[in-house]
């Protein structure tokens, strides 16, 4: 029900402006500089971590320290930052990350060092003092990953919750609308399927999938919703799934 609910009230919410975009401070991640576009490249056995934070108002000073204390022993062995896409608009969810953020492993082994190091238990402890949630989604690659985010384009991901009774309805839905999505200027970039899933203030029921589309404008996906294609699947969304996140994101 919660699924078919939020689907019909989609069209309206695309239609609002823009949000202003967090900033780092809102976000409660270190700052970046902004480029006009941003790179993630990795190679098949290398782990993409992707992180989707809500920060403490009051929790600035347990950030910093986090970082300055977690960042330079992941770092050694090889942990690395790529790219950040900023919330502009929730659509659909309870939870309200200021961005969500590509960083990765070299593989497995690195990610298994970095959780057997003996001050990483205490620094984990203090997550809830810098954010009132962090979720970490983990995807070991079993093909090499090319992403590049712009500044110029617009980005929407949503993270879906399969029905157990329906587990292939989300796909034939993703597959019945791609032809009208591209017809109106988006693109699928990458669908993160089965990630593993930590967080610190939420029930630990990782998603199913999270799938991202590149977008030439925010109009699209409301094209998209008076296309014949989107007409005849859209029953397999509200069937497919049992609960979904829906946010539009902006290349920093």
């Amino acid at each position: 029900m919660f699924a078919k609910i939020k689907l019909i009230s989609l069209l309206p919410l695309l239609s609002i402006p823009a949000l202003h975009l967090a900033s780092c401070t809102t976000i409660g991640v270190p700052a970046a500089q902004a480029k006009s576009s941003q790179t993630v490249n990795l190679a098949e056995g290398q782990v993409l971590q992707l992180i989707a934070p809500e920060a403490r108002p009051d929790g600035q000073q347990a950030r910093q320290a986090y970082y300055q204390s977690a960042f330079p022993i992941a770092e050694s062995l090889g942990y690395e930052r790529h790219a950040q896409l900023n919330v502009r608009q929730k659509v659909a969810s309870d939870y309200d990350p200021g961005a969500f953020l590509f960083f990765s492993w070299p593989g497995e082994k690195a990610a298994e060092d970095f959780a057997q190091h003996p001050d990483w238990p205490t620094l984990k402890a203090t997550r809830p003092q810098a954010w009132s949630e962090l979720k970490i989604y983990n995807k070991t690659l079993e093909d090499d990953l090319s992403l590049e985010f712009h500044a110029s384009k617009h980005y929407s991901v949503v993270i879906a919750w399969f029905n157990p009774e329906k587990p292939g309805d989300y796909d034939k839905y993703l597959n019945g609308i791609e032809p009208a999505v591209e017809r109106a200027g988006g693109r699928f970039i990458y669908k993160m399927r089965n990630p593993s899933f930590e967080a610190h203030a939420s029930p630990l029921e990782g998603p199913d999938q999270i799938t991202f589309v590149e977008w030439e404008t925010t109009d699209g996906f409301a094209t998209v919703q008076g296309s014949d294609e989107y007409k005849a699947h859209a029953k397999y969304f509200g069937s497919g799934l049992k609960k979904f996140e829906f946010y539009w994101l902006k290349s920093q």
